[in-house]
């Protein structure tokens, strides 16, 4: 049985997904002899990076401001403010993330079957078992490679696009292109993107001036396998957890199934009864139903319609159930699907 504290942690879990699409930065603009792409090409080329190996350096900055809800202060950090991480990557399944700041870091290991996280500060590992259909957004999904492809695919190839002029980004002459979404219901005006022309590895992304991802130093070559294993020592803490199944915790308070479509956006198919993706590219949007005396509690300190930026979240209780509905799109879509709700 789901105790009452975990379902309300999990709701809000499940509306943060709503930012998992999501920023400009100063960066030399010498075109470099960057290799000419015509911006279909290079889309193709990013889309099938995903086995590239690499190691680097990665700096990402953001405006977007989340609501002060629980349990989204490390996700607020990464997509409001400043932050730098080392990576290695061998491969989708091979990784490791070292979030750094002034006194350690925060490293998250993929393997074959677990995701391990060390915590430095604290001393302490902990084997997380399982992968979870849902889960917060983390460091790692906003790399400049895994955020681009990301983009792509949810932006669809049918967006305008042209190519940008060449830039070099930690020592690689990249070749760019831009999306230019025609949705007016997105509120998202442009995605640009740099990437090695050669292997199509992603090196800079900026998501309008919300949200820029970009590499200071890289190197296209594969980690040594000691460097994404995890080792922890006997001076150091272990625990092992199984990953919360946020699924069965949505589902035990959804009262009843939200529509099949609101806002003429017809709902994306998924495992929860009480979150649900409405829309297509970048203009979808995310809607959480949350029971009564739940959602009073938990979204009291909400106003009605928030925006920051790119992000819109809107609270609605249109009856005796809360909802909460956020994504990158105008407050005018969200008002429209506020107005379709049982």
């Amino acid at each position: 049985m789901v105790r009452r504290e975990a379902r309300r942690r999990w709701i809000i879990v499940g509306a943060a997904l709503a930012v998992l699409v999501a920023v400009p930065v100063g960066i030399a603009t010498a075109p470099a002899g960057a290799e000419q792409v015509p911006a279909p090409v290079l889309r193709q080329r990013i889309l099938g990076s995903a086995g590239t190996a690499f190691q680097g350096y990665v700096e990402t900055r953001g405006t977007v401001v989340l609501p002060d809800l629980p349990q989204l202060n490390d996700l607020a950090g990464l997509l409001g403010g400043t932050t730098s991480m080392r990576v290695w990557h061998a491969g989708p399944r091979a990784w490791r993330v070292a979030v750094l700041d002034p006194v350690g870091e925060r490293d998250t290991y993929r393997t074959g079957d677990a995701t391990y996280t060390w915590d430095f500060s604290r001393n302490l590992w902990t084997e997380l078992t399982g992968d979870p259909a849902v889960r917060l957004p983390r460091a790692a999904d906003l790399l400049p490679p895994d955020l681009a492809r990301r983009l792509l695919l949810d932006a669809g190839a049918g967006v305008p696009m042209r190519s940008l002029p060449g830039q070099r980004i930690a020592g690689i002459a990249a070749a760019g292109l831009r999306l230019s979404p025609a949705d007016p219901d997105t509120t998202i005006r442009r995605v640009d993107v740099w990437a090695d022309p050669g292997t199509g590895l992603p090196l800079r992304v900026d998501v309008g001036s919300a949200f820029s991802s970009r590499f200071l130093d890289l190197s296209r070559t594969p980690p040594s396998a000691d460097v994404v294993r995890p080792r922890g020592s006997s001076h150091s803490g272990f625990v092992t957890t199984a990953q919360p199944d946020v699924v069965a915790a949505l589902n035990s308070v959804a009262g009843v199934g939200l529509p099949g479509s609101l806002a003429g956006r017809a709902r994306v198919p998924g495992p929860v009864e009480a979150i649900a993706v409405y829309g297509t590219g970048l203009s979808r949007f995310v809607v959480v139903a949350v029971p009564g005396r739940l959602g009073e509690r938990t979204l009291a300190a909400v106003r009605e319609v928030v925006q920051s930026g790119t992000l819109t979240v809107l609270v609605a209780r249109p009856s005796r159930r809360t909802y909460l509905l956020a994504g990158f799109v105008t407050p005018a879509l969200l008002g429209r699907a506020q107005a379709d709700l049982p």
